[in-house]
């Protein structure tokens, strides 16, 4: 114990409290001297008065190129095309994108089950290592998410066919998986269509080359020849 400047006497306590604040004070000080000048070299880099020791420029994506990265084409919006379409108007083929064997035609005859119109099971001649890679054309935009949706999970794909046929092709992910239940609330017929992802119109959609091929659409409406004219008497 000492005695200060006012005659009273000083603990070892207060000795010890007034260094702590003194070396707050210090801090701070330098904390602020630090803030100050770091403000004001950055108002001098965005004035241009001295050259930022960033050399990367900053670059915001313009609206094209992030359109650009979006790939998905979003489900019919307006009226009963923004529903699931009923699966004995929806035709399909399926393709193994695996080496196991027999995976297009069990996964064929499990959707025909459920009403839709298989036309053809095959194999792909590339390998897929997802569940069900949904492949569509223009014509075919509602048909692909009804039958996606049949899938636990599923990429979309919009190619340039000329044909509402739907390809379902099937991956490694699928050898041990099945379709969705039939109570599953996903394939409620009275809830409408949604996109797994982020997506645009499909005619801001730029489509993927489709198959060269095609099997003839059982429901393609054909259409009604023009009446021949009759003779003038």
């Amino acid at each position: 114990m000492t005695v200060g400047n006012s005659g009273r006497l000083v603990t070892e306590r207060e000795k010890i409290k007034r260094r702590r604040r003194d070396r707050q004070i210090l801090v701070f000080g330098v904390l602020s001297i630090i803030l100050i000048a770091t403000a004001g070299y950055a108002a001098l880099v965005y004035q241009g008065r001295v050259p930022s020791p960033v050399n990367v420029a900053f670059v915001t994506p313009s609206p094209d190129a992030l359109d650009l990265a979006i790939t998905l084409p979003c489900p019919p919006a307006s009226g009963e095309d923004a529903y699931p379409m009923p699966a004995n108007e929806i035709a399909f083929r399926t393709l193994n994108g695996t080496g196991e064997t027999g995976l297009a035609r069990g996964f064929l005859e499990d959707l025909k089950g459920r009403g839709f119109v298989g036309v053809q099971a095959t194999n792909w001649n590339q390998r897929y290592e997802g569940l069900a890679r949904i492949q569509f054309g223009k014509e075919g935009l509602r048909q692909a998410y009804t039958i996606a949706n049949q899938f636990p999970e599923a990429e979309l794909v919009y190619d340039n066919r000329d044909s509402a046929i739907v390809d379902v092709i099937l991956g490694d992910k699928a050898v041990n998986a099945e379709l969705r239940p039939l109570y599953a609330p996903e394939l409620n017929p009275e809830l409408e269509l949604t996109a797994p992802g982020q997506c645009l119109p499909i005619d801001l959609i730029a489509p993927v080359p489709g198959p060269a091929r095609l099997p003839d659409n059982p429901l393609a409406v054909e259409p009604s020849p023009s009446p021949s004219p009759e003779p003038e008497g």
